[in-house]
């Protein structure tokens, strides 16, 4: 198992909390229930139709005009090819095609020859849209040493150097690089390094859209590529200017909170504020839209974070968040549970 900064993630497949997942995060510790379940998602766990054989049929097709499971393993391995130069494939398998989880996007689970790890495997996503490799995963853990053998400075090198190649290196923000632990048959080790790159449209970072990767800490080979763009040039985007200045913002939220759960404003300590576009309604878009690249509005909002004396006493102390639309003052989503 990773772990970052006290959050634990399936080798094989990513938790969309990792750093972030920062409306989940929120609503986990105010009791609400959310799901970010986007097409880029974490892996589902391995199932017996899913690796019976490499030929496995999916439980169910993409819709019509999309890329088919063939075209998508060709594609994957390639991919593959492309990132891990002379890896030699033993078996590829089809995890269920999965469209209300995941989006139209085919998921493979691949095994190499010879890999030292007998429960090594390497994770590899294909926009059934696009054919574009939209994540992969090298699980392999090798017995890893418990030292890093490079810096972090180093691995941001190796990521930056990635992205350039990959022509993604401009309009994204690198938001998050941590060095994780890695459990292995030897015990806890230096996992690889983690990095996340937020997009920034006009200047401001969105909530969803992002790029992750891992950088080995011990050879600086790149071990996961995860990216998540929903946002089209067709979407509209608010003024990126808002409306609503910071300062006019948090008193209106200490009013929401008041008007809403009676909460007494003297109680109420913000953390931070932060502008996003509230990319969700992206995020959502159904198979049909983005076939026909239909259009959504993408509200610039206010993140506010804060906490009250319920909130502090707990162990360890919690926050709670609110969205609040940058233009008009609607609160778009709010996880705050006073503990009354």
């Amino acid at each position: 198992m990773k772990q970052y900064s006290g959050m634990t993630i399936n080798k094989l497949g990513y938790t969309l909390a990792a750093v972030l997942l920062l409306l989940a995060c929120a609503a986990a510790s105010a009791g609400c229930v959310g799901t970010d379940a986007g097409r880029n998602g974490p892996a589902a766990p391995t199932s017996p139709e899913a690796t019976a054989s490499p030929g496995v049929t999916p439980t169910q097709s993409p819709s019509d005009g999309l890329i088919g499971e063939e075209e998508a393993r060709s594609l994957a391995a390639a991919a593959l090819e492309r990132e891990i130069p002379g890896i030699r494939i033993e078996r590829v398998a089809a995890e269920p095609y999965d469209v209300q989880t995941y989006g139209d996007v085919w998921r493979f689970r691949v095994k190499a020859e010879d890999d030292p790890d007998p429960e090594g495997e390497i994770l590899v996503s294909i926009d059934a849209v696009d054919g574009e490799m939209t994540y992969f995963q090298d699980a392999r853990d090798y017995y890893r040493s418990a030292d890093p053998a490079i810096t972090i400075d180093a691995a941001e090198e190796i990521a930056d150097a990635y992205l350039r190649e990959r022509n993604e290196s401009s309009d994204v923000v690198k938001t998050v690089a941590v060095l994780s632990t890695l459990d292995t048959p030897l015990g806890s080790r230096n996992g690889p390094y983690h990095f996340v790159y937020q997009r920034s449209i006009d200047g401001v970072l969105c909530l969803y859209d992002r790029i992750r990767l891992e950088i080995d800490s011990i050879d600086g080979r790149v071990v996961s590529y995860s990216k998540s763009w929903d946002v089209s040039d067709n979407d509209t985007m608010a003024d990126p200017e808002p409306s609503i200045p910071e300062d006019a913002a948090r008193e209106q939220v200490l009013a929401y909170l008041h008007d809403t759960y009676g909460t007494d404003p003297d109680e109420i300590v913000i953390r931070s504020t932060e502008l996003r576009w509230y990319d969700l309604t992206a995020r959502q878009r159904t198979a049909q839209q983005r076939l026909s690249q239909e259009p959504v509005a993408v509200p610039l909002a206010w993140h506010i974070e804060f906490d009250d004396e319920w909130y502090r006493s707990q162990d360890p102390p919690r926050t709670a968040g609110i969205w609040m639309d940058a233009h008009s003052g609607e609160v778009l989503f709010a996880s705050y549970n006073p503990g009354r």
